[in-house]
């Protein structure tokens, strides 16, 4: 059984997400939580295996959470998925950066979506829309590889492998994930890993970025 807790703060909209997902065999909720307050209390009280977070929140940013929980490299902290309104937030690409795992863009969508979301980032991918893509591309396509500071280029953490680079130029021209699981020899799932792992070097440049600045 995986657990879930789910932050949103609109109490009538937290409790439908709950019974939503508490509907779907194999999960089960833990517990909501209205605002980032009782978030960190039932976080304190026990660590479940994922946390559905909305964007929109009554007491705060979601990156103030989302940097205690990835401050730690992300060891022992749940997955993240974010709620937003569309995959077009730029919100929701700084979340991402941050340490979010991935997104359920809610407007005009079945529930059952929702769960299929859940699925997929419990089961270690995450989702990509055109948006993000151009954004993360642009993001790596500026960095400076020539950069001392860092290992051989190959064995840099921040740098994507071709195959990242490729799944990157083909999602921002709106190639959809069956097309590029069989253009790269992949199946749909191993596209959704891909993602992940380019998510985490976008979100390992920030953590390097902070460090830099800390030793400085």
């Amino acid at each position: 059984m995986r657990t879930v807790l789910v932050l949103h703060g609109d109490p009538r909209v937290a409790s439908r997400l709950s019974e939503t997902i508490a509907s779907a065999p194999g999960l089960a909720v833990t517990g909501t939580a209205c605002n980032l307050a009782q978030a960190r209390e039932a976080l304190a009280r026990d660590t479940p295996d994922l946390l559905v977070a909305d964007l929109f929140l009554p007491d705060g940013s979601l990156r103030t959470l989302l940097a205690a929980l990835r401050g730690n490299g992300g060891n022992d902290s749940p997955l993240v998925l974010v709620l937003a309104m569309s995959a077009e937030d730029a919100r929701l690409v700084d979340a991402l950066r941050r340490g979010a795992d991935g997104y359920y863009a809610v407007g005009g969508r079945p529930a059952s979506t929702l769960l299929d979301a859940i699925e997929r980032v419990l089961a270690g991918e995450s989702p990509m829309s055109p948006h993000i893509a151009r954004a993360v591309k642009a993001h790596f396509d500026a960095m400076p590889w020539d950069r001392s500071d860092f290992v051989a280029e190959a064995q840099s953490p921040l740098r994507l492998s071709e195959v990242d680079q490729q799944l990157l130029a083909w999602t921002a021209e709106g190639y959809v994930v069956d097309e590029i699981a069989r253009s790269l020899q992949l199946t749909g799932h191993g596209v959704g890993v891909h993602m992940r792992h380019i998510y985490r070097k976008l979100q390992f440049d920030l953590r390097a970025n902070a460090l830099s600045l800390m030793a400085a």
